[in-house]
């Protein structure tokens, strides 16, 4: 999947969520959740594209660059950061360079002296952790609320995501009828209440294919043929609606 379809992905979930009737507290662990999924891909740093949405629902606050914890003592580096062009970002441990466990905590905004720091940032000590959700958990979510909000572009997009990459989150084991029951019917469901006959998909990688169609990239035929999990999953997904 090209990188910009995923970022469009995650910055339209994040619209979308911006817009739905739950309290600020579950929108920062969805969108929490939705920016984990887009780092798990080699993107660019998208959040200034939504960013008075993070700073509206308290996904993201900013401090100025003096209330830092390390200010004081580290004058230099944070003068020096200023100095800058682009956004600079301040991983925990500010004197060493990023690896896994010395992340990004926060990110300045030299024009500013603005520290932003996002949900989930061991900056933020006062707060519980972020809930991860299983990638068909927050499909369905989004789904459900797209369903709610009658977007059919984000119930195809995720819809597609799902029956395409969910997969990846699967054991070799997983029980395709417990994933029917707990998720894809109810997806079904909402997916076919729409018409797609005249929609255009942003993406090849998110276009769902039924068996056999024209200009197919072989995934449906390839992963029903596997017989596993996912498979049975998209040859139910695909049996006739009544």
């Amino acid at each position: 999947m090209s990188m910009w379809q995923i970022e469009a992905l995650i910055e339209y979930g994040i619209r979308l969520i911006d817009k739905a009737a739950i309290m600020n507290e579950e929108k920062k662990t969805v969108i929490g959740n939705l920016y984990s999924v887009q780092t798990q891909y080699d993107c660019k740093f998208t959040n200034f594209r939504v960013m008075p949405i993070l700073l509206q629902t308290g996904y993201t606050i900013t401090i100025d660059y003096t209330a830092h914890p390390d200010y004081k003592g580290n004058e230099a580096y944070f003068e020096k950061l200023l100095k800058k062009k682009d956004i600079e970002f301040i991983n925990r441990d500010i004197k060493k360079k990023w690896s896994e466990k010395n992340d990004v905590a926060a990110y300045l905004e030299p024009a500013t002296g603005k520290i932003y720091i996002d949900y989930g940032s061991p900056l933020r000590k006062d707060e519980p952790p972020l809930a991860i959700m299983d990638i068909h958990d927050l499909g369905l979510y989004l789904i459900r609320e797209a369903h709610k909000q009658q977007d059919r572009d984000r119930v195809y997009e995720w819809t597609a995501y799902i029956l395409k990459f969910g997969a990846i989150s699967l054991d070799d084991d997983a029980n395709a009828a417990a994933l029917i029951d707990q998720y894809f019917k109810e997806i079904k469901g909402i997916f076919y209440s729409y018409d797609y006959a005249d929609y255009k998909p942003v993406d090849e990688a998110l276009t769902i294919f039924p068996p056999g169609a024209k200009d197919s990239d072989g995934f449906t035929e390839w992963a029903i043929g596997e017989g596993l999990a996912e498979g049975q999953v998209l040859a139910y997904f695909f049996e006739k609606v009544a």
